[in-house]
């Protein structure tokens, strides 16, 4: 059994018979999201059918929760065990650590689970109970216990080991000789560890901040590679054969050792990735785990921010690793918009910029624009002429922070400076030219005639629309009418008051209010082919409705709680967009369309996706405008989903 964990997309199992990984986590209510960061997994060796996932996206999440799940079927289903202590799976690089969590291979009933900020915790009973374990201490705050590992040569079948060891960050490894009754601190162990590996033989092998550390025969020695003193975390030992072992470090290198670290031979490594638009210099960028496979110690798995590698045959002169990532989806997605002509499928996302889908079903050939990585946190289009796109964000290391496309997102232009130097938040084109209005966080908007060139701020707009971190939450309060290309629209959730520019953005007046949540969560979205027509999502307060270009808003009747919206292509014959909501209406939640315009409501999501259950919380929703009854929704850690009419067929790839 091979399960990975990952920092914002929940756990996953892999398929050696289908060659893909199985999510496992994608039934997670919303109420839970906090859950899909990965801070620890753990099997039970005797018995593969137990798993355990020690689960925490932030530390900072109000509430939580943070908890060790438990499965029974291999995933197919979690129970809480209701270990409500700080995790915080998202930490770069403290997540490179582990494993923090552990089964005792000679007693599945014994846990042992090592904090960040609450010290180690015990189970006696597979997880129905936990007990802090008080003699050993808690480390450094916000690191706490890198890693818990047991020697299974210490106990037998139905009896716990006795010799466990517990990486404290700031003070090194302790050791428990009594099945971690007590503990003690072993001199000379590294303070810094991040990972180990224990061989058939009892040897640990512990990776630091400065190499590699072994304890055989009662003391540590350093068996560095000779590239000494490099940030090492990956390592794993053959079950096979105590003395081979394999590491690698940050891009730098990949060893072998057969003499349990005497001596290490550099591999000569080739990357094959299955990923069109990961580039090869992002090949072992921040490598995690390391496993010899014990069905066949030739090969190895390793994991890094770009997903998954393996190689058959480490013996080989020359290693060849090919990434094994089918099924592996953990993009986190803050706008999706889809253009009437074009790729139908275009998104903005964090650390890879954003994407432009031609096909729904094969990966596109490269990122937006420009430049590799980077925050992408608004894109939008121009309604007349879909091939001029733009997209806003942030820059990453070098980059600029936004640009423009005049081929339909195929190729972009970086802007050639920011509106006074501000950056990410939304952005909004007009529909009849290529003016640009950009809202950028903790600003009020600007705007540019000369794409990028220079940018005019608006008068009368409000402060702060967007503030620092909206481009997490579901705010996009800013949005271009689609057919009159003078007019842009804002809403403040500050003071509920809504906004209207019938002047390119040049100024703003209020001219509505509604009633403000506080929550910046509410979504602007106008009408296409219908001049005017804009509408908004306001959580519990509902869905409103304005044909008026804002002047007045209505409920939209039986919206109980309106999370997000969006428009897409008519049904045939008509000239009425279809809209699609995420929320409840008459009681019921989930994903719902309507034929017109919010009279009657369709619910189209099944079992699996209904709000309550919708994957790692939505962050961005499009209806397809070009495929009726489409829609797109863009989740917070396990990229973009798609509906379809269950006897719709998906559309051929577009050019």
């Amino acid at each position: 059994m091979l399960y990975i964990r990952t920092d914002v997309g929940g756990c996953y199992r892999w398929d050696a018979a289908k060659q893909q990984w199985i999510p496992l986590l994608d039934s997670l209510p919303l109420s839970l999201e906090n859950l899909y960061g990965g801070e620890s997994i753990a099997i039970d060796p005797s018995n593969p059918n137990n798993v355990y996932f020690a689960a925490g996206m932030f530390n900072w999440w109000p509430g939580g929760p943070w908890d060790v799940l438990k499965s029974a079927d291999q995933g197919k289903t979690w129970k809480r065990t209701n270990l409500n202590v700080v995790m915080n799976g998202n930490d770069f690089p403290g997540e490179l650590n582990g494993e923090r969590l552990i089964v005792d291979p000679n007693d599945g009933n014994v846990l042992y689970f090592g904090s960040r900020n609450d010290g180690l915790w015990k189970s006696t009973n597979a997880a129905a109970s936990w007990q802090r374990v008080e003699s050993l201490p808690k480390g450094t705050a916000g690191t706490g216990i890198t890693f818990v590992a047991i020697d299974r040569t210490t106990g037998r079948a139905g009896s716990p080991s006795s010799t466990i060891y517990a990486a404290v960050r700031g003070h090194g490894v302790y050791r428990s000789m009594d099945a971690g009754l007590s503990w003690a601190i072993m001199a000379g162990s590294p303070v810094d560890p991040h990972r180990e590996a224990i061989a058939s033989d009892g040897t640990l092998y512990v990776t630091h901040d400065d190499g590699i550390a072994k304890f055989s025969g009662g003391a540590w020695t350093n068996i560095s590679p000779p590239q000494d003193r490099r940030n090492y975390s990956a390592i794993s030992v053959d079950p096979t054969n105590p003395n081979v072992l394999v590491t690698m470090e940050n891009h730098y290198g990949w060893y072998r050792s057969t003499n349990g670290g005497t001596s290490w031979s550099f591999w000569n490594v080739s990357a094959t990735s299955s990923v069109p638009w990961l580039p090869d210099s992002e090949f072992a960028d921040g490598p995690s785990a390391m496993v010899i496979d014990p069905a066949d110690p030739k090969r190895v798995w390793f994991t890094d921010t770009g997903g998954v590698w393996r190689t058959d045959d480490i013996t080989a002169k020359r290693q060849i690793w090919h990434s094994y990532v089918n099924g592996l989806e953990e993009m986190v997605v803050f706008d999706v918009k889809s253009p009437p002509q074009g790729a139908p499928l275009l998104s903005a996302v964090a650390d890879h910029v954003g994407f432009r889908n031609a096909s729904l079903i094969t990966p596109p050939p490269n990122e937006l624009g420009y430049t590799p990585f980077g925050n992408s946190t608004g894109i939008d289009f121009e309604e007349a002429d879909p091939n001029f796109v733009v997209r806003v964000g942030h820059p990453g290391d070098t980059s600029p922070a936004g640009g423009y496309s005049v081929d339909n997102a195929q190729t972009f232009t970086a802007f050639s400076s920011n509106p006074n130097g501000n950056f990410d938040g939304r952005v909004a084109v007009s529909a009849t030219s290529r003016r640009i209005v950009w809202l950028p966080k903790g600003s009020v908007p600007y705007y540019s005639t000369d794409l990028g060139a220079s940018w005019t701020k608006s008068i009368g707009a409000p402060l702060g629309v967007v503030e620092g971190a909206d481009y997490w939450s579901k705010n996009k309060p800013l949005a271009s009418d689609r057919t009159d290309g003078s007019k842009f629209y804002l809403y403040d959730y500050n003071s509920g008051h809504f906004y209207r520019s019938t002047d390119g953005a040049a100024t703003f007046e209020s001219i509505s209010t509604i009633p403000s949540l506080g929550w910046r969560q509410q979504v602007v979205e106008a009408a296409p082919g219908m001049n005017g027509e804009v509408w908004m999502s306001n959580g519990a307060s509902g869905l409103y409705r304005s044909s008026n270009a804002g002047k007045t808003f209505a409920k939209v009747a039986n919206v109980q709680y309106a999370f997000m919206f969006s428009f897409g292509a008519p049904p045939n014959g008509s000239k009425v967009p279809t809209v699609f909501l995420f929320g409840t209406v008459e009681n019921t939640k989930g994903i719902f369309r309507s034929d017109d315009m919010g009279t009657r409501w369709i619910l189209i999501s099944d079992v699996q996706y209904q709000m309550s259950d919708l994957v790692n919380g939505a962050g961005a929703m499009a209806g397809d405008r070009q495929v009726w009854g489409r829609v797109y929704i863009g989740t917070d850690g396990r990229g973009v989903f798609y509906g379809v009419p269950s006897d719709a067929v998906p559309s051929p790839p577009r050019q």
